[in-house]
């Protein structure tokens, strides 16, 4: 029979292991700005076209589940289940973690790689009014700003400020 030390040892790596795993999914968060570009974006022909901002609304922009979250949390979850009881309990119970931990784990990256957005309607010079959502960024949009619409040929839009990174002394 093992003892407590045993027992201590294993919590001590099962809790170094999930913060481990919470600062893995934090250093993948966007953190995007105006000098980043969807890597759709790169590489492409883009039609530029001007408008000015009708409405900005806040909005979340739903997380996505590649399966590292699933496969993360199943693992945990195995090995904090192989903690509980002895023999064929034992067995039950590291199979019983792997399933909650994989639907919890999935959850969490979903949540986790969630990103707060804007829906942008911009009433474009020579054209109809269009509605854009994309990762907020700063300087955040407003009514009446001005802005550049950049559309690539596949159809992905993102809209930047008119003035943003000009110089206006610029010749």
């Amino acid at each position: 029979m093992k003892g407590k030390g045993y027992l201590n040892e294993k919590r001590f790596f099962l809790i170094t292991l999930l913060a481990s795993t919470a600062f893995l999914f934090g250093a993948c968060a966007s953190r995007a700005g105006y000098e980043s570009v969807p890597a759709a974006a790169a590489g492409t022909s883009q039609s530029i076209k001007s408008g000015t901002v009708l409405d900005v609304r806040l909005v979340t922009i739903e997380g996505q589940k590649t399966g590292i979250g699933y496969t993360t949390g199943a693992i945990l979850g195995s090995a904090v289940g192989q903690t509980i009881g002895s023999g064929s309990g034992r067995i039950l119970a590291a199979a019983g973690g792997a399933a909650v931990g994989g639907i919890v784990g999935d959850q969490a990256e979903k949540d986790l790689t969630s990103k707060t957005g804007q829906e942008i309607t911009i009433d474009l010079d020579e054209g109809p009014t269009i509605a854009i959502v994309q990762e907020n960024k700063q300087p955040e949009f407003n009514i009446g700003d001005r802005v550049t619409v950049l559309e690539t040929r596949a159809g992905f839009s993102r809209v930047k400020h008119d003035s943003f990174g000009i110089d206006p002394n610029y010749n």
